[in-house]
């Protein structure tokens, strides 16, 4: 996957471009297929974002991607307080990547600590 495309996907997850019903914020909203599919869609998110890592695109502050970002933190709290089922699972989703955001705006050496270990950390809630 290259750069443009990576950006182009965290576009379509935070239901930013035509096809967003192919996206995690458009699944949150209208229901996730089955569990394996929304830990898909989570888990391309973060391939697309150490993509950008790994192209220095962080470099730079992108008030555009970070706002993408906070879209989908935004649409998993959401989700998390009207309770459906599965949300201790978004729950963790919207933790990781808020630990996650917060360590690539301070340019950590490994900002991806919390999404690398976040199934064996969650395995409780994971297997629900």
């Amino acid at each position: 996957m290259t750069v443009e495309e990576a950006r182009l996907k965290i576009s379509v997850h935070a239901g930013k471009t035509e096809n967003f019903s192919n996206g995690y914020r458009y699944a949150l909203k209208y229901g996730f297929h089955n569990v394996e599919d929304m830990r898909h869609k989570f888990d391309e998110i973060f391939i697309c974002l150490k993509i950008l890592k790994e192209a220095s695109y962080f470099g730079q502050f992108d008030k555009e991607l970070f706002g993408e970002l906070s879209e989908i933190l935004w649409g998993s709290i959401i989700y998390i307080n009207s309770q459906p089922p599965n949300y201790r699972m978004i729950g963790v989703h919207a933790e990781v990547l808020s630990e996650t955001l917060l360590y690539l705006l301070e340019n950590a050496k490994e900002p991806f600590v919390a999404f690398d270990n976040y199934k064996e950390n969650y395995d409780d809630i994971a297997t629900m």
